[in-house]
């Protein structure tokens, strides 16, 4: 399988399994909310938006190899600055 087929088996994938993945999101979001009622009450909206936001500012990457294939051993998770403030 090239790299290119390789690729769209993935998003296709991807793509059946929305229903799945929306609804393990949701399951995640009720949660959130459930436990953080007792300890912040209205303001568990912001930490399952808080919570959104960084998972949705998290980027993973797969390193390939010389022929093309995914080198499993070279994963790295890139994040972005989500607070707006400067780094140093």
């Amino acid at each position: 399988m090239n790299n290119v087929s390789h690729i769209i088996a993935k998003i296709v994938d991807f793509i059946n399994d929305f229903a799945n993945a929306s609804s393990r999101a949701q399951q995640l979001d009720r949660k959130i909310l459930q436990d953080v009622a007792p300890i912040f009450g209205l303001l568990g909206d912001s930490v399952s938006l808080a919570t959104a936001k960084v998972y949705g500012s998290t980027q993973l990457t797969v390193a390939t190899d010389a022929s093309g294939e995914f080198n499993k051993s070279d994963v790295m998770a890139f994040m972005e600055n989500v607070d707006g403030s400067e780094t140093k």
